[in-house]
């Protein structure tokens, strides 16, 4: 079973990006279904019952903090095809998250490349181009409280995300 740990939004969230996308860019033939936008922290691919075992006990064993994202641009990578949404400023939190994530990862055993990490959501799969700048920028703040634990499943309706455990995020400690 191919897995990641990642992110879910908020249905008020996830319905906010797609006014956005419907309203700020051209239709797109692959565009992703609103219910299927997450951002990925780590992507884990197949994964071995024992290894997902050691690395959910390593989680459970963590504390891990929430955070606000700012969602504020667009972007585009060619080679896999891929429009997105994503921030300019990446929260210490999440940053920390996902090194913690990857480290425990690579303990399970699985072969998880250390490559830099920009999340995102995924808008469209196979963007046959880059589109013309967006009618008006983007702009959310995005209020994350849980980690999950998703599964990738492909079926005859298209790829689902459901998620298989959830983690909650300890509230953030402000400075005075």
């Amino acid at each position: 079973m191919r897995y990641f740990l990642g992110f879910d939004l908020d249905a008020k969230s996830k319905i906010a990006l797609d006014d956005w996308r419907n309203k700020a860019l051209p239709k797109f033939e692959r565009a992703v279904p609103a219910k299927n936008f997450h951002i990925t922290s780590v992507f884990l691919g197949q994964v071995k019952e024992q290894q997902l075992d050691h690395l959910c006990s390593a989680i459970q064993d963590s504390e891990f903090h929430n955070f606000n994202l700012q969602i504020n641009t667009l972007g585009y990578w060619s080679k896999p095809k891929i429009l997105w949404l994503g921030g300019t400023q990446i929260p210490q939190q999440m940053l920390q998250i996902n090194k913690r994530l990857t480290e425990f990862s690579q303990q399970a055993g699985l072969n998880i490349p250390i490559r830099e990490y920009i999340p995102h959501v995924t808008l469209v799969r196979n963007a046959k181009s880059n589109p013309p700048a967006p009618l008006f920028a983007p702009d959310f703040e995005l209020k994350i409280g849980q980690l999950h634990l998703f599964e990738s499943v492909s079926g005859k309706n298209g790829v689902q995300y459901p998620i298989r455990q959830s983690w909650s995020l300890s509230p953030s400690i402000r400075p005075r």
